[in-house]
């Protein structure tokens, strides 16, 4: 594993981190919290230092699996979380019987796309001060730790980063990084746009934002100004959430996304070098120097042995790069 500074907050982070978005859940099967456990210390173990969720993934769990995974290890790994979601009452039903949810889920055979919006309730925002600083508390009471490395605002749209309030919110993880509580705070944003907006803050020590073959938009400039200002880049979908995926066919992604040309081009390119797409994938976005780290999602330790597979490919050449580029352009 190769690491990268993180910006300029004296941090040093692994290349790829461990996205832990799907980390427990009703979904993750009775031995998930188990097998949610055992990935995250493979993950270590195999050089991943950076470990990115959020306090509303699978209703708190996927702080707490990373709390219980690195007891005794706090000091070798770089925890990133995010606040600013509230969980609507469904949700927090489901957190509190999840233990009887999980065998019904896996005896009916339900599935995640299947269950109807309803059931999950729809997710509010709230970044006042007041709840900014209840969601640190309770973050870092699942994690079980007194500090997280970074934390970040979860996808506040710019309307919102423009306002006082949120201005006031930064103040209050300046008291709260001044308390020790956080090393360093940041922005996962939605859009590179919403990323370019918060840089307007001084305080601001990371932004998160999606980049990869099928998201280039960073590359128009938020890239070099986050660069400049000392800012670390995390970057995340990476594989353009699964439409890379080789085994979609081609009628399935021409009735998925209006990007399905380019990813056939893609493949055509990959093939020339007999390489997956998602290889290439992954080779693009470390080609990208001022990102500081790639997140990829992961549950399994099959998803990580892949994704380590992918992270160890040939990296690209600059003729490669510039061919990538170039089909986000023609395509």
């Amino acid at each position: 594993m190769r690491y990268r500074n993180f910006g300029t907050t004296g941090i040093q982070v692994s290349e790829i981190g461990f996205g832990g978005s799907r980390l427990g859940g009703v979904f993750a099967g009775t031995k998930g919290s188990e097998e949610g456990l055992n990935v995250l210390r493979m993950a270590l173990d195999a050089g991943i230092t950076f470990y990115d969720t959020a306090d509303m993934y699978s209703q708190g769990e996927g702080e707490v699996l990373l709390g219980k995974a690195f007891h005794g290890k706090r000091d070798q790994i770089i925890i990133a979380t995010k606040g600013g979601y509230c969980l609507p009452a469904q949700k927090r039903l489901i957190a509190r019987i999840k233990p009887l949810v999980r065998p019904i889920v896996k005896a009916l055979g339900i599935k995640r796309e299947n269950l109807p919006a309803a059931v999950g309730g729809e997710l509010s925002q709230n970044f006042t001060p007041s709840y900014i600083t209840q969601a640190l508390e309770a973050s870092l009471k699942r994690l079980g730790t007194d500090y997280v490395d970074s934390y970040q605002l979860h996808s506040p749209p710019a309307e919102t980063i423009r306002s006082a309030e949120f201005a006031e919110t930064l103040g209050t993880l300046d008291k709260l990084k001044q308390q020790g509580k956080i090393r360093f705070y940041g922005v996962a944003a939605d859009t590179p746009h919403d990323a370019a907006t918060a840089l307007k803050y001084g305080g601001i020590s990371s932004l998160q934002m999606p980049f990869g073959l099928l998201d280039l938009e960073a590359l128009d400039g938020v890239f070099a100004e986050a660069e400049q200002r000392g800012v670390g880049i995390i970057a995340r979908g990476c594989f353009g959430g699964g439409l890379l995926k080789e085994s979609l066919t081609e009628s399935e992604l021409k009735a998925t996304t209006p990007k399905w040309e380019r990813i056939l081009a893609y493949r055509a390119l990959a093939a020339e070098s007999d390489q997956s797409v998602l290889e290439k994938a992954l080779q693009f976005c470390l080609y990208a120097k001022p990102i500081s780290v790639t997140i990829l999602g992961m549950r399994t330790e099959t998803h990580l042995r892949d994704n380590l597979r992918y992270y160890n490919a040939p990296p690209l050449t600059q003729a490669e790069y510039r061919a990538l580029c170039s089909l986000h352009i023609s395509k």
